[in-house]
């Protein structure tokens, strides 16, 4: 499907080449203005349209930008072909599905590529497989690797939830609001933002949840230490800035060993959860800024 220009940008769906699935996606651009191009990757049960509104006010003058929902989130439909859901997705899928969308729009390279939470760990493989399509990447709240066999699996509870109960979804997302704005910042951002706070519980009410389950598969089965190392070892290190929300669990401590292992730097944003490109949308969008410029 050719993209549908409107006053705000480009909307399409198209269908992947390689699979039987549909991917949207937003592009907004000034025409002639021929501007570097970001692409943007969203955190699980999340879509363009709500994550990312502060980050395009900001960028979208000066900065091309892809926005996209990965399968089966947002505005990118379920398969008729029912055991994608059951057998998950893995990175590597989602890091093509990425490179399918810039040939979708006849982009050779994108200037640099934002991802927050899965999003970011999409990120990082995408820059270890498609390293000649993408300058910087800006990895926000992504961990290391998945839990490993036998330790505690905080998803599988989830998927039960959303897969066996009634109205699962919308039972799950005052619990995910909880962990994405976390403590007394978390709360006092959600209460002096309330419609921010209402267009993410609508989000997460109306995430779909074989989407929900196909994602945490991948989540359940990544290690981004090959692909970290194949980013070092072709000296691109430096083209990587990891970001972490100083209250986002123990993604910090995480963040600096990521940080170690990758020779990327870290910058770590006080009073600040796992959603910080909202919550600290100024501080983030400086620090974005700052690094691809």
């Amino acid at each position: 499907m050719a993209p549908v220009p409107t006053s705000e940008g480009k909307f399409g769906v198209f269908t992947l080449p390689y699979a039987p699935v549909k991917i949207a996606y937003h592009f907004y651009d000034i025409p002639q203005r021929d501007l570097p191009v970001i692409m943007l990757s969203n955190a699980l049960s999340s879509n363009f349209k709500t994550l990312w509104k502060e980050f395009v006010e900001h960028f979208r003058d000066s900065y091309a930008i892809i926005l996209y929902d990965q399968r089966f989130h947002g505005e990118s439909p379920l398969s008729e072909h029912f055991d994608y859901y059951d057998k998950g997705l893995t990175f590597e899928e989602l890091a093509d599905d990425a490179a399918a969308i810039l040939d979708h729009l006849g982009i050779a390279r994108i200037h640099a590529f934002v991802g927050l939470s899965m999003g970011a760990t999409t990120a990082v493989v995408f820059k270890a497989r498609h390293s000649s399509r993408v300058g910087k990447i800006v990895v926000a709240g992504s961990g290391l690797k998945s839990a490993p066999p036998g330790a505690e699996d905080v998803f599988e509870a989830r998927i039960k939830i959303a897969m066996d109960e009634p109205d699962g979804m919308a039972k799950l997302a005052p619990l995910t609001l909880d962990r994405w704005f976390p403590g007394e910042p978390g709360k006092k951002f959600l209460n002096e933002h309330p419609m921010r706070k209402d267009e993410f519980l609508a989000m997460l009410r109306d995430a779909k949840p074989e989407g929900f389950v196909a994602c945490i598969r991948a989540l359940q089965n990544f290690d981004l230490t090959p692909s970290f190392e194949k980013i070092k070892e072709r000296g691109d290190s430096k083209d990587v800035l990891l970001v972490a929300g100083a209250m986002d669990g123990p993604l910090p401590d995480i963040n600096k060993s990521m940080a170690k292992l990758s020779d990327a730097d870290l910058v770590t944003i006080q009073e600040s959860g796992h959603i910080v490109n909202v919550q600290k949308a100024g501080e983030f969008n400086m620090v974005v800024d700052k690094f691809i410029a």
